[in-house]
């Protein structure tokens, strides 16, 4: 009887050490492309990983045209702030995009976690999802669809192209996007960035925004939202981009956003093990939209709730899917 209850005490005690996914305490799959049926993704499992530790899970979702070899390694400039204390995945899209046809992307998704949590030991509260242009599409979508699944996620460059299913509970939103985007116009931006300034309760304030100009020209707004789902604009005064010329601060505001951020306020925050410096916000006057009848080449021109351009500068204006039509 004796013996009994010490195996149920220790079997606590190694449960307490490892908690986390099924994947705690196992040996850990090797980085590299994967399959799940039809579907590829890229793993990088951290160099030091420890079975016996959480890790944060990020995904990392590539532009239209793109693929995961694009977002893999650096995943967006993130794998080196991580410096080892997070677990990523970078999925391939079908046709190079994230049309999620009913809804095969999320349910894609779905399945990544489900390997992967089987697998790894990640931290459930620590999931977050990033990814430009159609990329960001996705990431908005899984913001509207898995906010009890995601903590948080930055959009770069990003609008509603691969849908936006429920989208009524809180999740921490950063949105990234330039003044002069010609693909994605940044009021498709904005638009992404109001809905979660209402559904986090956050108070009102006028977000400035730079003139057109360089990348590395950004003003940052940060909403005072309800705690643990806070609300970041920054604005560019670039066009349609992953990654800003020289410092990249779009990765270290999001790396800041992700682990300080949507923490403040919140009892019994995660410890953090590496804290970028985040560059210095610069500031000017607001820039008026951009000018012109018709979508530049590779412009939004369509699409279910889409209020802008229906013609094309040059080429014709295509259906991507009932939220996304492009000029091409």
């Amino acid at each position: 009887m004796l013996s009994v209850t010490i195996f149920f005490f220790l079997a606590a005690i190694l449960q307490g050490v490892v908690g986390g996914t099924a994947g705690c305490g196992k040996t850990p799959p090797a980085s590299g492309t994967k399959s799940i049926g039809s579907r590829q993704y890229i793993l990088q499992v951290p160099a030091n990983y420890s079975p016996t530790k959480e890790y944060k899970l990020i995904f990392g979702f590539h532009w239209l045209g793109g693929s995961m070899t694009n977002v893999a390694p650096a995943y967006y400039g993130l794998r080196d702030l991580a410096n080892e204390t997070a677990i990523f995945v970078a999925p391939n899209g079908i046709d190079n995009g994230w049309a999620n046809t009913n809804d095969r992307d999320l349910n894609f998704v779905d399945q990544l976690l489900t390997e992967l949590q089987n697998t790894l030991c990640v931290d459930e509260k620590q999931i977050f999802s990033t990814g430009f242009s159609y990329g960001g599409g996705m990431s908005y979508s899984l913001a509207c669809s898995r906010a009890n699944v995601f903590r948080a996620v930055s959009v770069i460059g990003g609008a509603q192209l691969s849908g936006c299913t429920g989208g009524e509970t809180k999740i921490a939103y950063l949105g990234i996007h330039g003044v002069v985007d010609s693909v994605l116009n940044v009021s498709q931006g904005r638009g992404l960035r109001d809905r979660y300034l209402r559904v986090n309760s956050c108070q009102t304030k006028t977000a400035s925004e730079p003139p057109r100009g360089a990348d590395s020209n950004y003003i940052k707004t940060e909403y005072t939202c309800s705690a643990g789902y806070p609300v970041w604009w920054i604005a560019h005064g670039g066009d349609h981009t992953p990654a800003p010329s020289g410092q990249n601060w779009m990765a270290t505001h999001t790396w800041d956003f992700w682990t300080r951020a949507i923490y403040e306020g919140v009892s019994n925050p995660p410890t953090t093990t590496s804290t970028p410096t985040v560059p210095t916000t610069t500031t000017s006057a607001p820039v008026p939209p951009p000018t012109g009848n018709c979508a530049s080449s590779y412009g939004q021109c369509g699409g279910q709730g889409w209020n802008g351009a229906t013609c094309c500068q040059s080429g014709a204006c295509q259906v991507v899917n009932q939220w996304y039509s492009q000029c091409l």
